[in-house]
This record gives structure tokens, sequence and C-alpha cells, in this order.
């Protein structure tokens, strides 16, 4: 409501500044002198500015969205042409009508007749082409700034169908991938009957609802992010067991803070994806650190012989995420050493 207050308040500002231009700075050298409507220019002037101020959003509203922007460019010209030319008409008939060239006079053998007027001079008529161009510029100004205007926003927002588009692609490859390796872990439990399948159950099944509830949000709260992060590495954790050393570290508060959704937990699915081998020193490092705005996670694991001989396309599309929706906002460090890979990813919020 405060937002479409502000966008009423400035068009209104806008339109009253437009409309006093020409009586800004005005020859008797005050700053501002309001139009005097017995003067006829003054009246012209006053009639044409607040005439093109309807047509600019006649033209911006209804001209331009049903005309231009469907093929209908010939008919838009057509029109802007005669509007221009009715214009220009206005101009003079206002100017014509109240500038009493002629008046009556005195009445000759019992009837009137006209005489020019003692105020009519051939100087005034020298006035017209200067008030004729002003009135041309002015519009063209209009119709120009009306298009600039309107292409603009509707670049922006084809520009946002496509970044929705394109997060929705992304969305829809992430979940399942993570899903694939979540079930992996569960079923790894079952086949050895483990007590805490169930335990594992219920971990995803609240992994689930947050996918279902929460994954095509924009944004998010921090915290419950952070609590399917947690729940995941725990998911990891009861499958693997002493098989792998795992640090897990959280520190900071999450609470007020926002995030997009699945854009953490792709660098970590990685770490468990490649670094996990029970008959190898497998060692897995995981450091969220909030501080302010700013989000720091370090994701570290020692190499080992994995069965995936690539990287799966989460961590891919994840980072193209952050690229469409942090962009300039993140910075994002990989190192890919012999024996280890590291992410360190520092994200404003």
């Amino acid at each position: 409501m405060k937002k479409s207050l502000s966008v009423y308040a400035f068009h209104i500002c806008v339109c009253a500044a437009f409309i006093l231009l020409p009586y800004v700075f005005s020859s008797t050298g005050t700053f501002l002198t309001l139009p005097d409507l017995n003067n006829g220019h003054d009246r012209t002037y006053f009639g044409i500015y607040i005439s093109l101020l309807i047509f600019f959003y006649i033209n911006y509203f209804l001209l331009i969205p049903r005309l231009y922007f469907h093929d209908k460019r010939f008919l838009y010209v057509v029109i802007i042409v005669l509007t221009l030319l009715f214009f220009l008409w206005v101009s003079n008939f206002l100017d014509r009508r109240f500038a009493e060239v002629f008046e009556t006079s005195s009445v000759v053998r019992g009837r009137e007749h006209w005489v020019p007027s003692q105020k009519f001079s051939p100087a005034r008529l020298q006035d017209k082409p200067v008030q004729d161009e002003h009135t041309i510029l002015i519009y063209i100004v209009g119709v120009l700034s009306s298009l600039f205007f309107s292409i603009n926003k509707r670049l922006q927002l084809t520009e946002k169908e496509k970044l929705a588009a394109e997060l929705s692609l992304l969305k829809a490859q992430i979940n399942p991938h993570f899903l694939f390796n979540t079930l992996n872990s569960i079923y790894s439990l079952a086949i050895r009957k483990d007590d805490r399948t169930a335990d594992s159950i219920v971990k995803l099944s609240e992994l689930m609802r947050y996918i279902m509830t929460n994954a095509h949000d924009n944004l998010i709260d921090l915290r419950k992010e952070i609590e399917y992060i947690s729940n995941y590495v725990s998911l990891q954790q009861s499958r693997l067991e002493d098989t792998v050393r795992i640090n897990y570290t959280f520190c900071g508060n999450p609470i007020g803070k926002k995030i997009t959704p699945l854009i953490l937990i792709s660098f970590i699915e990685n770490a468990f994806k490649h670094g996990v081998n029970p008959e190898e020193n497998s060692e897995i490092d995981i450091l969220i650190d909030v501080e302010g705005e700013e989000l720091k996670l370090f994701v570290y694991n020692r190499k080992v012989h994995s069965v995936h001989a690539e990287s799966g396309i989460g961590m891919k599309n994840t980072i193209e995420r952050l690229e469409l929706l942090y962009p300039e906002r993140y910075e994002l460090s990989v190192k890919d050493l012999e024996e280890s890979f590291s992410v360190t990813l520092t994200l404003i919020l």
C-alpha cells in the first residue's frame, strides 16, 4: 500500500512540474509565475501542456500496448500524426479565440460592423511559428518518452519471465537429483536392517515436506534451510556410521534472514558423493557461518575412489542459479587439488 501511494505521489509531482515548466524563470525575473488565464499565450501553453500530459498516459497505457506491441504500427503512426495535427489546431484555436484580434466597434448607421483591434499587430503573428515548434517538440518528446518507458517495462517483464522459467527448470533438475541420493542412503540402512531406518524415513519425510512446500519459493527463512541441511547431514551420518569422519558446524544467528532454497545443498551433496569410500580414509568438513547479512559456506572432502566419475548436474545448476539470483553478491572459490576438493562460498543475503 505504501509503495502504491509513493508511486501516485511521484506521478502527481511529475505532472505538476511538467505543467508549470513553461512558467519557471519568467521574463519578469521571478522564479515561478503562475499562468495568467487572461493572457492568450499562457492559456494556450497551459491547455496544450495538460492535453499533452493526458495524451502521454493514453499513449502509454492504451495505444502502445494495443497497437505498437500488436504489430499495428502503421495505424499507431497514423494516430500519432493525426493527434499532432489536432494539437497544432487546438494551439492556434485557443490563441486565436482569446487573443481578441478583432473586436466590435461603434455602430454605423444603426448596425454593428467589425474593425481591426488596436491591439493587433503583425509582430504577434511572428510568435505563432515559435509556438508551433514548441508544441511539436514537446509532443515528440512525450511520444518518445512513453515509447521508451513502455519498451523498457516490457523488456523487464520478459526478463523476469525468462528468469522464472530458467529457475523452474533448474529446480526441477535439482529436486529429483537430491531424492535419488537420499533414497540410496535409506536403502543402504534397510539392507543392513539398521534400527535407525525408521528415524531416517521420518527425516526423509521432513525433507520431502520442505521440498514440496518451500523449494519453489523465491526466498525462505534461513532457519528452515539450515534445518534442512542438518537433517540431510544427520541422515548421511546414520547411513555411513564410523566409515567417514564428518565434521558439521553451524554458527551464527539465522533468525530474520532469507535465502533462496536449495542454494547450498548441492555443494554438500557433492562432498558426500565424491568423498565417501568405506575402504579409504574419508573425511568431510562442513562449516556454515552467518555474520550479519553475510553467509559463508565451506565444504571440504578428501578425494577417494568413487563410482561417480563426474560431478552431477546439481552443483552445476546451483552455480547457474547463483549467477541468476545473486549477481555481484556472491564469491565462489573452488579448489580442486590432487588429494582434496573444497568449496568456499560467500553470499550476501
